[in-house]
C-alpha cells in the first residue's frame, strides 16, 4: 500500500517539476501531457498516458484540448515505454500491453482500433464498438427511482427534479476495455492561484476526445490509474466512518441534547449529528441563517456537541434560492458582490459562471458564519434542476460543481483540515468529493433494500463507493427496518434518516403508522439485533478507516464487487439489482466478505434463506465459527436468524477493532485506538498477519508530511497448543499517536490458556466460551515504538476440525431455547438438552480458569448432546413454528458428525443424557 501511495505522490511531484498548475485540489496537477507521450498524425493526436491508457483526440482545426476537465485533471504522467511507426498516413503505437492502429482520416470503425499484446482479458476494439460487457457505474441518486437499471443507454432520458441522472458507465468491463468520452465536457479555467477553485471555461475544442482504458480483467489497476489522471479519492475525517443521525424535524437545542441522551441511555454510539432543513429560517426552502427560535445561540449547541460529546455536525443546504435579504450575513455578502448599500434584492444563485465571486462569498461569508459556529459538513441537498445557476445541464451541472467548491474549501483557504461533503453524484470526477448522498429512498420495501448493496458496489467502478443511504423503517415491518440497519452497519456510511415520514401529517393522522427513525423505539427483539449491528459498526471503525486509506492509495473503494478479486469466475458476477442476485462484496479489505440479508424471513421457521458464494480458500463464518472451504462454484444456502449478518473472514486474517467504555459512548470514531484490539481468526491456518492504519483523523498531514503509522500483528502457531504473536508499529508518528497504550488480542476458535506472557512477563487473559474466544490483555503502558512479543500456551491442542462451528451450536441452542420456551424438560425431569447446551458456555467460562480438565470434558460432551436436543425439537407436537436453528447439524464439526449420527440411531430415549 505504501508503494502504491508513493507512486501517486511521485506522479504529482513529477507533474510539479514539469510546470504543474497550482490548483485547489488535494494534489497539484498538470493537464498538459509530457511532450514525450504525445504522437500526432494528421488531425489526430494520441497521448500514451500509461501502458494501458491512451487518449485519442480528433480536431478538424488541429487545435487540441489541453485544459483540465473535472473528469481528467492530470495528463502529465510518467511516460511509459512505447514504439511509434508512421505508416501510409496513419500510425501504429505499441505499448507493453496494447497496440493502437490509426489509418488516417476521421475516426471510424475502419480507421481506429486497438488490440491486446498480452492475454489478460482484453478483447480487440474498434471505434464505435458497443461495450456489451460493461460492469456499470453509478447515477446521481435514488430519488424517485426505486429499483432502476444502471445501464446508461436505457436511462439516458430519465429526468428527476429537472436534472439528468448523470449516469456513468464503469471504468471496467468484462470485454477488458472501456471508452470514456470526454468530448462534451467543459474545459476548466487555468489554475493560476491556490486561492480560487477552477470554473468551467468553455466547451471542449476537440471534435472527439476519447480515453481508451485497456486493462483487461485487471480491474483494480484500471481504478488506480484513473486516479493518476483524475486525482485520488481523498480521505475524509475519521468521524465520517462512524454513526450518523439525521431527521427532517423542527428540532431545537433541547431536542438535540435529548436525542444524544437517548443514544447514551440505550448504549448506542453516535459520531455525527445532522440537522435537516428546519435548522434555518423559514422564508423559503433554502436558507443559511439559524432559526433563533430553535437555536438562540447555535455556537452553544454545536459547541456542546463538539466539546462535551465529541460529536460532529452537518446542516442541510438547498442552494437554489440564493441569499435573501433576511439572511444574517446579507449585508456583508451584498457588499462583497458589489450591490448598492441600500439593496434588498436576493443575491441569485450562481455556480456555473466563469466569475467565482458568488460561491466564494457564499462559502466564506454566508456559510462561513455557520462554519465558525461549529458546522463541520455541508449536506448539499441540491435537487432544483440541472440548468440552475447559469448551468447548461448534463455534464455542466450544479451538483458536481457545488461538491467541487465545498469539497475543496479548506484546501483553498490553506487550512490544515480535511474537506467532506454529503452530496449526490454529479459525474465522472466526483470521486474526489466524498461522501455520497443517495437521496430519499423511493419506497420502504424489501426490493429497495435489496437494490442498495448492488447500487453501492457498482459505484465503486467509478471510484464512488462511499454512498450514504437513508436508513429508516416502515411502522409495520420491524424486520425490514432491522435488516436495513444491519445493511447500513456494513455499508460505507451509516446514517439513519427520516424525511418527514415519522412526523407532520403522518403523526397528526395516525402516529402508529409513521416510519421509525429512533432505533430505541423498536420492539426489544428487533432493537437488540439492530444495536448489535451498530456496535459491530463502531467496533470496526479501524476496518472502515483502513478502507478509507486503501481507497486513497489505490482507487478501490470500501464496497468492492467480488469480481475485483475473482475476474475469471462467473460466480463473481452474479450480483444484481434484486434479492435473487448474489449481492455480496468485499468490505474494506480482501479479508472480509459480507452478504447482507435483504429478504424477509419465512413465516414457518422465522428465518431468512440466504445463498452465499464461498470463494477459494477457507473462510471463518462469523456467526457460527464454522470454517467453510470455498471454490469456484461453492454455493452455500442456509437459514439466517434475525440476529445474524452473513459475514465471512478469511481464515488466518487479523482484523483491527476498537473497544470503548459504555460510559463514554459518543464520539468514539475520532478517538485514538486505545486500547487497540486485534481479532485473530486462527482456525485453518498456522500463520497470519494484518495491520491497522492510523493518523490524526482530521488534518491533511497524512499527505503533506506522511504523518501516519501502521501497526502490524503477525502470528504463528508453532504447535496446536502453542503460538507466538508479535506487534510492531512503523511510520512517521503524528502528534496524537499514542506513545503507549494497551493491547487486546482476541483469538477466535481457541481454547483457554494455560499461560500467557507479554515480553516475557506473565499477562492476564479472559475466555468467553460462547464465542470460543481467548483474549490476551496487556498492561496499559505498552510502548508503541517497541516490538511486543506475546506467547500463548493453550490447555490442550486446538483441533480446528473439532472446534469449528461450536460457537454456532451454542448460539443457535440459545436462540432455540428462547424461541421455544417452555422448552422440552421445562416441566419434567426428563430431556432439556437444548437448555443444557445453551447453559454450558457460562459454566465453561468458570471452568476455563478453575478446572481445565473439566472444561475439556464438558466441551467434548456437548457434541453428544446435540442429537437429543434435535430429537426434542422434532418431537414437539402440533403446528408450532420450530426454528430450524439446529437443522442439518450445520454447527457440528465434520469430525464429530459420524459418531453423533451413530449415537442418534442407537438411542431412542430422548430423556437420556449422553
Amino acid at each position: 500500500k505504501d508503494m502504491q501511495q508513493n507512486r501517486v505522490l511521485l506522479c504529482f511531484v513529477v507533474a510539479a517539476l514539469l510546470g504543474c498548475c497550482v490548483a485547489v485540489e488535494l494534489f497539484p496537477y498538470n493537464p498538459v501531457a509530457n511532450s514525450a507521450a504525445v504522437v500526432h498524425s494528421g488531425n489526430a493526436r494520441f497521448t500514451v498516458l500509461t501502458d494501458f491508457i491512451i487518449r485519442m483526440e480528433y480536431s478538424n482545426s488541429r487545435h487540441f484540448e489541453d485544459r483540465a476537465t473535472l473528469a481528467f485533471l492530470n495528463r502529465n504522467t510518467h511516460v511509459p515505454q512505447f514504439q511509434v511507426s508512421h505508416q501510409n498516413g496513419g500510425v501504429v503505437i505499441t505499448t507493453s500491453h496494447l497496440q493502437l492502429q490509426y489509418t488516417g482520416g476521421a475516426f471510424s470503425a475502419s480507421s481506429l482500433s486497438v488490440k491486446p499484446r498480452t492475454s489478460f482479458g482484453l478483447q480487440p476494439w474498434h471505434y464505435g464498438q458497443l461495450d456489451t460487457g460493461n460492469l456499470f457505474g453509478t447515477i446521481k441518486s435514488l430519488d424517485d427511482t426505486n429499483v432502476i437499471s444502471l445501464n446508461c443507454s436505457l436511462i439516458s432520458n430519465v429526468i428527476v427534479n429537472g436534472e439528468s441522472l448523470h449516469c456513468e458507465y464503469g471504468l471496467i468491463s468484462r470485454d477488458g476495455w472501456r471508452i470514456v468520452n470526454d468530448t462534451s465536457n467543459w474545459g476548466l479555467t487555468p489554475a493560476n492561484a491556490a486561492s480560487s477553485p477552477q470554473w468551467w471555461d468553455s466547451v471542449n475544442v476537440d471534435n472527439e476526445d476519447l480515453y481508451f482504458f485497456g486493462h483487461g480483467h485487471n480491474y483494480t489497476r484500471a481504478l488506480y490509474e484513473f486516479t493518476l489522471l483524475s486525482n485520488p479519492i481523498s480521505m475524509v475525517p475519521r468521524y465520517a466512518s462512524g454513526i450518523w443521525w439525521s431527521r427532517w424535524y423542527n428540532l431545537n437545542n433541547w431536542d438535540v441534547q435529548n436525542i444524544v441522551g437517548e443514544y447514551e441511555k440505550h448504549d448506542l454510539p453516535l459520531d455525527v449529528f445532522v440537522l435537516d432543513m428546519d435548522w434555518h429560517t423559514k422564508q423559503g426552502w433554502g436558507g443559511y441563517s439559524f432559526d433563533q427560535r430553535l437555536f438562540p445561540n447555535p455556537a452553544n449547541t454545536l459547541g456542546w456537541l463538539h466539546h462535551e460529546k465529541g460529536i460532529y455536525t452537518s446542516t442541510n443546504l438547498h442552494d437554489d434560492d440564493g441569499v435573501r435579504s433576511t439572511e444574517n450575513t446579507y449585508r456583508a455578502m451584498a457588499n462583497y458582490m458589489g450591490y448598492p448599500s441600500n439593496s434588498q434584492n436576493t443575491i441569485p444563485f450562481e455556480i456555473c459562471t466563469r466569475n467565482s465571486s458568488y460561491m466564494i462569498g457564499l462559502e466564506d461569508i454566508t456559510q462561513g458564519a455557520n462554519y465558525a459556529a461549529g458546522v463541520d459538513v455541508a449536506w448539499i441537498d441540491y435537487q432544483q434542476g440541472g440548468t440552475q445557476g447559469d448551468c447548461t445541464g448534463l455534464v455542466q451541472n450544479p451538483t458536481i460543481m457545488l461538491s467541487h467548491v465545498r469539497g475543496t474549501n479548506h484546501v483553498r483557504r490553506r487550512e490544515n483540515v480535511r474537506d467532506v461533503v454529503l452530496a449526490r453524484w454529479g459525474g465522472l470526477g466526483n470521486h474526489r468529493y466524498q461522501v455520497g448522498f443517495s437521496g430519499d429512498v423511493g419506497t420502504l420495501n424489501w426490493a429497495d433494500l435489496a437494490f442498495q448493496p448492488y447500487f453501492s458496489m457498482t459505484a465503486s467502478n467509478v471510484g464512488f463507493g462511499f454512498w450514504s443511504h437513508d436508513l429508516v423503517g416502515p411502522w409495520n415491518d420491524h424486520e425490514l427496518h432491522t435488516r436495513w440497519l444491519q445493511w447500513g452497519a456494513v455499508s460505507a456510511v451509516f446514517r439513519t434518516h427520516d424525511r418527514g415520514m415519522a412526523s407532520g401529517s403522518c403523526a397528526n393522522n395516525d402516529p402508529s403508522q409513521c416510519a421509525i427513525v429512533e432505533i430505541w423505539k423498536l420492539p426489544q427483539r428487533y432493537f437488540a439485533a439492530a444495536r448489535a449491528a451498530i456496535h459491530l459498526r463502531e467496533k470496526w471503525i479501524p476496518v472502515l478507516y483502513n478502507g478509507v486509506r486503501h481507497a486513497f492509495d489505490t482507487g478501490v473503494s470500501a464496497i468492492r464487487p467480488m469480481y475485483y478479486n475473482y475476474p475469471e469466475y462467473d460466480a463473481a458476477y452474479q450480483a444484481g439489482p434484486t434479492a435473487s442476485g448474489l449481492n455480496q462484496y468485499f468490505f474494506c479489505s480482501d479479508d472480509i466478505i459480507i452478504s447482507p440479508v435483504t429478504v424477509p424471513a419465512s413465516t414457518t421457521n422465522m428465518m431468512a434463506s440466504k445463498t452465499v458464494w464461498i470463494p477459494d480458500g477457507q473462510w471463518f463464518e462469523l456467526t457460527t465459527g464454522r470454517v467453510r472451504t470455498g471454490g469456484k462454484n461453492v454455493m452455500l444456502t442456509k437459514n439466517i436468524d434475525l440476529t445474524e449478518i452473513p459475514i465471512y473472514i478469511r481464515a488466518g486474517a487479523v482484523i483491527p477493532e476498537v473497544h470503548w467504555d459504555q460510559r463514554n459512548i459518543t464520539g468514539i470514531a475520532m478517538r485514538q485506538y486505545d486500547p487497540l484490539v486485534f481479532s485473530v481468526y486462527i482456525t485453518g491456518k498456522t500463520v497470519g498477519s494484518g495491520s491497522v492504519y492510523e493518523d490524526d483523523g482530521m488534518t491533511l498531514d497524512y499527505v503533506r508530511h506522511n504523518a501516519y503509522a501502521r501497526t502490524t500483528l503477525h502470528w504463528e502457531r508453532n504447535t496446536n497448543s502453542y503460538m507466538t504473536i508479535t506487534v510492531s508499529s512503523t511510520g512517521t508518528m503524528y502528534n496524537s499517536f499514542p506513545r503507549s497504550r494497551s493491547l487486546r488480542i482476541k483469538l477466535y476458535n481457541a481454547l483457554p490458556a494455560s499461560s500467557v506472557t507479554v515480553n516475557g512477563v506473565p499477562a492476564s487473559w479472559t475466555y468467553e466460551t460462547q464465542d470460543l474466544c481467548l483474549t490476551v490483555h496487556t498492561a496499559s503502558n505498552i510502548n508503541t515504538f517497541q516490538t511486543v512479543r506475546i506467547v500463548v500456551n493453550f490447555i490442550a491442542n486446538v483441533e480446528d476440525n473439532v472446534i469449528s462451528g461450536l460457537k454456532g451450536l451454542f448460539h443457535h441452542a440459545h436462540l432455540a431455547k428462547s424461541a421455544l420456551d417452555p422448552t422440552p424438560g421445562a416441566n419434567s425431569v426428563a430431556g432439556g438438552n437444548i437448555s443444557v447446551i445453551a447453559s454450558a458456555p457460562k459454566e465453561m467460562d468458570v471452568l476455563a480458569r478453575t478446572s481445565p480438565s473439566a472444561f475439556m470434558n464438558l466441551l467434548n460432551n456437548i457434541f453428544f448432546l446435540y442429537p437429543y436436543a434435535l430429537r426434542e425439537v422434532e418431537a414437539i407436537p402440533g403446528e408450532v413454528a420450530k426454528p430450524e436453528l439446529l437443522e442439518n447439524m450445520d454447527s457440528v464439526p465434520e469430525s464429530k458428525r459420524k459418531v453423533v449420527l451413530e449415537k442418534l440411531e442407537a438411542q431412542n430415549d430422548l430423556g437420556m443424557n449422553a
